[in-house]
């Protein structure tokens, strides 16, 4: 997972205008029943913006970053539009007046947003799961302020979110600080009701982490130990391997993060600071 930016310019103004006036006839109405059968209706808004919002991640899903192993794309509702399910599956009322609200959508595939059941028979995948913190009061539709949740799943959309996963040379998914228990905590949370250690994702995952290491090999070796030495190609030979990484670490590559990752382990955390400033502005 990296830092995904939610571009207002790439959604256009009538579809804007268009869900203001959903939303104006959402509010209107009294009682959840109704509620639900309006959205429900208008379920096929979302899926209007779908591309633009692909456009946002580089044809990537916003959760694992995979640009196709995850089979059909999904416009899911970070906050479940019609019910939230805490970890132990306790039903709590969702998010209706989030339905409409583009801000809220996040660009998934099919295995980190739907059932599924893993090896050991649990049932993965995002679904209407929105565990919050111990104690922490949910936003209901007559205090809808958002707030004061304490959320425990991971937000690509959040700038701060994505750096608190890493992953390993094997490509699992791990808390960047597991001594942290509040790190440790939304990170498990995350990966277990997003399946992002699913079989398929861990070995694409270790398949990029072998690509930068043969890339930081060939860095390695590209050029003599003494400056005294070095000739004008071995100076376009060392320049292209770092665009070379820089790209492999950059948004648009699939599993990102796995290359930051792999970097930060060589000691070449260098090589990526250019392109999270880029994303973080």
């Amino acid at each position: 997972m990296i830092y995904v930016f939610q571009d207002e310019t790439k959604i256009p103004a009538a579809w804007l205008a268009k869900v203001a006036a959903l939303q104006i006839a959402l509010d209107q109405l009294d009682t959840k029943a109704k509620r639900k059968a309006y959205i429900d209706s208008k379920m096929g808004i979302w899926g209007e913006v779908k591309d633009l919002l692909l456009q946002m991640s580089h044809n990537k899903c916003w959760y694992s970053e995979a640009p196709d192993a995850v089979s059909d794309w999904h416009v899911d509702h970070f906050r479940p539009k019609l019910r939230a399910l805490d970890e132990d599956r306790t039903a709590h009322d969702g998010y209706p007046w989030l339905a409409f609200d583009w801000k809220n959508y996040r660009i998934a595939g099919s295995y980190p947003n739907s059932p599924h059941t893993d090896g050991q028979g649990a049932t993965r995948g995002k679904w209407d799961y929105f565990p919050l913190s111990n104690g922490s009061v949910r936003a209901t539709w007559d205090q809808r302020s958002t707030a004061s949740e304490t959320v425990l799943l991971l937000d690509p959309a959040s700038k701060t979110d994505p750096k608190l996963m890493t992953f390993d040379e094997e490509g699992v998914p791990i808390p960047v600080d597991p001594a942290n228990a509040i790190v440790k905590k939304r990170v498990e949370t995350t990966v277990h009701f997003l399946y992002l250690d699913s079989p398929r994702l861990v070995s694409a995952r270790k398949k990029k982490w072998r690509e930068i290491s043969d890339l930081i090999e060939e860095y390695r070796l590209a050029c003599p130990d003494t400056y005294e030495a070095c000739t004008l190609q071995d100076h376009q030979r060392v320049e292209r391997l770092i665009e070379k990484l820089s790209a492999a670490a950059g948004p648009k590559a699939a599993y990102a993060a796995t290359a930051r990752a792999c970097l930060r382990a060589n000691g070449l955390a260098l090589f990526i600071e250019a392109v999270e400033e880029a994303a973080a502005a």
